[in-house]
């Protein structure tokens, strides 16, 4: 008896140990606000936009129809994606990936010179890794293709 007491408590302890570590949605709200993660959706849009400038180029678009086809993913991202969905579940991937600690950290950094720094900084860099990510796949295309012609012919791909 004194054993099955022991171990409900344990466990009762232990239950709420991990509760009190696990940061509220509030807590991950307040940080995504500080972080301005509307911004940072936009700039991850923005970021995606030399994609559409390759896919028009390889359309071979004239200026008018690029800007048009933008407009086509503008739009798309503006009026068809669900940006709160996606944002409960940001907030509920940091909730589950941080502690309560973690989180109020988190939103102390953002909310010095360096992280708001690092929050106005963070879609340009992102853009920019991705473009050097492009370039690189493009410079190294020849030999996906070299790799892939096995498996397509194999499998009856054209």
């Amino acid at each position: 008896m004194k054993a099955l007491l022991g171990f409900v408590l344990s466990i009762g302890l232990v239950g709420s140990a991990y509760a009190s570590t696990s940061p509220s949605n509030e807590s991950v709200e307040k940080m995504l606000q500080v972080m301005k993660i509307d911004e940072q959706i936009l700039g991850g849009f923005e970021a995606m936009l030399p994609i559409v400038n390759q896919l028009a180029q390889r359309m071979e678009l004239n200026s008018s129809e690029t800007e048009q086809l933008k407009d086509i993913y503008r739009d798309w991202f503006n009026n068809d994606l669900d940006q709160e969905l996606i944002k409960q579940q940001v907030v509920d991937l940091y909730a589950e990936t941080f502690t309560e600690q973690d989180i109020q950290n988190m939103i102390q950094f953002y909310q010095t010179p360096t992280g708001q720094k690092t929050i106005e900084k963070a879609p340009e860099l992102a853009k920019m890794g991705a473009q050097f990510g492009m370039v690189e796949a493009q410079k190294k295309q020849q030999q996906l293709m070299e790799k892939l012609t096995p498996f397509l012919e194999k499998h009856q791909i054209n």
